[in-house]
């Protein structure tokens, strides 16, 4: 039988913190907490014995014996299709430009309310990234008031399908939801995502977004914002 429930790990140094979590997350019906840590160094050697696919990690920044950010590196290079969630108590949202950039698919304050976690994590799980309307704002001044990376080849390097699938994305659709769109596969979905990627020389979904508005491919304004 599939299993059809949120694989979440979770990563902080305050274990109190740590088993609130766990207890709250295990309350809810399609999400399965598969292991804790106390430190990134901890976490990775768990990661690397456990069994289960991991989807979501719940990650704290500022930890001994493996940062987060150390973390972080070494989950984009060994675990590229796992989610990222930053839990900080350091959090700014001016900071939110920065985080995607390292890779991380949502970036949120300690205290968030923890049913808006469950709504983050779920949209996370069926889409790519999470952005509040604050982090939303800041994105748009911060790329608005930046020289645009303009490429002068940008249309010939870009096909117009892989132009179509790029504003899709920019839409947070998924592979299968643009694929319905454009009328063919997920695999041919997928392929165009990895050409891009490529092609442009981001490492992730974040990138792609940003690239299309510092492109004009996308108005910034059209950013579809989750919460």
């Amino acid at each position: 039988m599939e299993d059809k429930n949120i694989h979440i790990a979770l990563v902080d140094d305050d274990t109190l913190v740590v088993q609130l979590l766990t207890a709250f997350l295990k309350e809810q019906e399609n999400i399965e907490v598969v292991l804790t840590a106390n430190s990134g160094n901890s976490f990775l050697e768990k990661l690397e014995r456990e069994e289960k696919t991991l989807d979501i990690v719940l990650l704290d920044l500022r930890m001994e014996d493996g940062d987060g950010l150390q973390t972080i590196d070494i989950l984009n290079l060994q675990y590229p299709k796992l989610k990222i969630i930053v839990l900080s108590s350091y959090y700014k949202a001016s900071s939110i430009g920065y985080m995607l950039k390292l890779g991380v698919h949502a970036f949120l304050p300690k205290e968030t309310d923890k049913e808006d976690l469950i709504h983050i994590i779920q949209e996370i799980n069926h889409k790519d990234h999470f952005f509040t309307t604050e982090q939303v704002a800041v994105l748009r001044n911060q790329i608005s008031h930046k020289t645009p990376k303009q490429y002068a080849n940008t249309k010939e390097t870009l096909s117009t399908r892989e132009i179509d699938v790029l504003q899709l994305i920019c839409q947070q659709l998924t592979a299968k939801q643009i694929a319905e769109k454009l009328f063919v596969t997920t695999k041919t979905i997928e392929a165009h995502k990895s050409n891009l990627l490529l092609k442009t020389g981001v490492k992730n979904t974040a990138g792609l977004i940003i690239y299309a508005i510092q492109n004009q491919l996308v108005d910034a304004n059209d950013i579809v914002l989750l919460d």
